[in-house]
């Protein structure tokens, strides 16, 4: 699956984060920069429904970045 870090920033912005996506790098690691448990919880739903995936709790937890994320959907 091609899956740029600019589509998963704009799945954080329609998942409505309660961080400041301005201050989030592709490095960045989203627990850190505040994104809260129910903040994760939305990204994954939206990341399910737009790339008609099912992540797995055991992935879940492995996506703590923009980039983690990008890696993960390629390999799908």
């Amino acid at each position: 699956m091609n899956v740029t870090p600019d589509e998963i920033f704009l799945i954080l912005k329609s998942a409505g984060i309660s961080v400041d996506i301005a201050k989030i790098s592709n490095e960045t690691i989203l627990r850190k920069a505040g994104v809260d448990s129910l903040d994760m919880m939305n990204i994954l739903l939206s990341l399910e429904e737009k790339y008609c995936v099912k992540i797995p709790d055991s992935e879940a937890l492995k996506l703590d970045s923009v980039n983690s994320i990008v890696e993960y959907l390629r390999r799908r």
